[in-house]
Parts: structure tokens; sequence; C-alpha cells
């Protein structure tokens, strides 16, 4: 019984290693959940670096387009300064062109001041021959009051002409008359005439003629000159000088000669440099030009008034602007503008200041005999 046993009893003494192979076999299963881990975390980490990529291009054309709005909003402004730049230049240009609108009638009215004097004067004169007509005086008391209105007259003749030799011949004629002619009050007449003479023979006056001549001639000549902004050939230079003075070629020389002196020629007109003190000149358009001959034209206009009207303050500070204005508004290489700058200076260099026939010895003399003009 005891044998019948034992043998039955030993089958249970290997059963104790299988529970080894659940061991196993959870090793072997852990295993396989293992290997799949991996790619998921890879893939996370993929993922990750995707979105860090999507963020940062987002932000680069988020940067882009921040960017070009403050561009576009740069060049908005730039456009809306220079439209009101352009707008200011325009109404600048108004302006100018309703200033010499005024001064031209400003102009006007003073031509027809000076004609008005003009005709005071030749009235002056008809009266004067019509009083020496009907002179009903004294022969003593109408000859003195005969010279005193000769040379009142030819003193204000003087006053517009600016020539002193229509004062100086009738004075000489009026001593020449006063010597002839008895009595103490002519002779004291004829020394306060002696006096004038000497003065006048030795006071240095202005040319106001030649000053006005000049004045004219440099008034036609602005049409002709050549601003610094132009990009028009220089008109009136002297052409360059020929190489030699070798006699023509013949035959192909002469006729490559001339080819080659033509081609040069017409290089030499493609550049032209030219110096500017201010660059702003170069931006002035034609209309700009067109308004800057104009306004010179006006000033030359107003100094010729100045001259006549013997207004030496006006007449000095216009002929200092037309000065300004050719050296900083005109081409200087050019000729033409060589000679109205010579014009001009010697315009300015007219003294109106110098007025010797102001006051004369010879009519205070007849005012204080009492055979003066009124």
């Amino acid at each position: 019984m005891s044998e019948n046993t034992a043998p039955d009893e030993q089958p249970p003494a290997p059963a104790s290693p299988p529970p080894a192979a659940p061991a196993q076999a959870s090793s072997s299963g852990m295993a396989p959940a293992q290997v799949p881990g991996a790619p998921r975390a890879a893939d996370a980490t993929g993922r990750a670096w995707l979105w860090l990529a999507v963020l940062v291009l987002l932000g680069l054309i988020a940067a882009n387009a921040w960017w070009l709005n403050q561009r576009l909003y740069a060049t908005q402004a730039e456009i809306a300064q220079r439209l009101g730049q352009a707008q200011t230049r325009a109404i600048e240009a108004r302006t100018i062109a309703s200033q010499n609108a005024q001064a031209m009638r400003d102009l006007e009215a003073k031509v027809a001041v000076l004609q008005t004097r003009e005709q005071d004067l030749a009235a002056q004169r008809q009266a004067l021959q019509q009083l020496v007509q009907d002179l009903a005086k004294s022969r003593d008391d109408a000859f003195l009051g005969q010279t005193d209105e000769l040379i009142a007259l030819a003193q204000q003749q003087a006053e517009l002409t600016g020539s002193l030799q229509p004062l100086i011949g009738t004075l000489q004629t009026s001593l020449q008359r006063l010597q002839r002619a008895p009595g103490s009050r002519a002779a004291l007449v004829a020394r306060a005439v002696q006096a004038d003479l000497a003065r006048l023979r030795a006071a240095v006056v202005p040319d106001v003629p030649v000053a006005a001549q000049r004045l004219d001639q440099l008034s036609h000549m602005i049409d002709g000159l050549q601003v610094l902004g132009s990009a028009a050939p220089l008109q009136g230079a002297s052409a360059p000088a020929a190489h030699g003075t070798a006699p023509p070629a013949a035959g192909w020389k002469q006729w490559l000669g001339h080819w080659s002196a033509a081609a040069w020629s017409q290089a030499r007109q493609l550049v032209s440099v030219t110096r500017v003190d201010r660059p702003e000149a170069l931006l002035e358009t034609p209309s700009q030009h067109a308004f800057l001959r104009a306004n010179l034209k006006l000033r030359v206009l107003n100094a010729r008034l100045d001259l006549l009207s013997r207004n030496p303050v006006g007449f000095a500070a216009d002929m200092q602007q037309i000065l300004r204005v050719l050296r900083d508004q005109f081409n200087a290489r050019q000729p033409a503008t060589q000679i109205a700058l010579a014009l001009a200076r010697q315009v300015s260099e007219v003294n109106l200041t110098a007025q010797p026939v102001a006051s004369l010895q010879s009519l205070q003399v007849l005012d204080n005999l009492g055979l003066g003009g009124d």
C-alpha cells in the first residue's frame, strides 16, 4: 500500500517548474508590449518639432506682413507729403502770379503818373510862353520873371531827364542876358547864376538816359538767358577751335576727317558739366523758369522807373535783387549771361543820391526878390 502510494506521489514533484512558464510567458509577453511604445514617442517628438516649425513659419509670416504694412504706411505718408508739397508750390505759384499782376498794375499807375507829369510840364511850357506874351509888368520885372521861369523849367527838365546840359545852356543864356541888362537886381541874379554854373560844371551827375537804355537792353536779353536747371545745350558758346592749321587732305582722308570732326562735335554736345551752388535749382520746372523770367523783367522795369523818378533807395534795392538773381539762377558760363551781368553791374554803379539841380542859388535869389514862382 505504501509502495503503491509512493509511486503515485512522485509525479507532483516535477509539477513545480510549470510556474516558471508563466514567468517566461509574461516576460515574452512584456517584450511585445514595450516595442510599440518607442515609435509612439518618436511620433510625439516629430509632431512637436512640426508644430514648432509651423509656429516659427507663422511668426515669420506675421513679421513680414507687419513689415510690409509699415512700408505701405510709410509710402502712403510720403506720397501724401509730396502731394501736399505740390499743392503748396501750386498755391505759391498762383500767389506769385497775382503779385506780379498787382506789380504790373502798380507799374502802369506809375507810368500814368509820369505821363501826367510830362503833360504838366508841357502845360507849364505853354503857360510860360503865354505869360511872356501877356506880361504887363515893367521891363525889369518881366525880364527877371522870365528868367526865373526859364531856369525853373530847365531845372524840372534836368530832374526828369537826368542831363545837365539843357540846364547849363539855359543858365549861360540867362547870364548873358543878365549881364546886358541894367539894374542892381539883375547883377545880383547874374552872380548867383555864375555860382550855379560853376557848381554844375564841377558836379558829377549820373547818365540816366544811358542807364535806362542799358536796362532796356537787359530786359530784352532775359528771354535768351539759360537757367541753371535747364538741360538744353549751352547757347552762344564759341565752337572749339580746329586742331592745327594743316591744309585739308584729299580723297578719303578728307571725308574721314570731316565725319570724325562732326561726330566729335555731336559727342561734345551730349555731356554738359555745370557747377550748381544751389542743388534745388535743378528741381525747378519750366513753368517756374517762366515765372522767374517774368519776375526778373518786372524787377528790371521797376528799377527803370526808380531810375527815371530819382528814387535812390528803391533803385539800389532793385539792382541788388537783379544781380543776385542773375548770379544764382542763370548759367554764368553762357556769354549772354555774362553780358547781362556786366550791364547790371554798370547800371548799379549809377549814384542817384547826387542831385546838384535840387537847389539852385539863382532861384533862391529870385524868390528873395519876390520874383520867383509859387
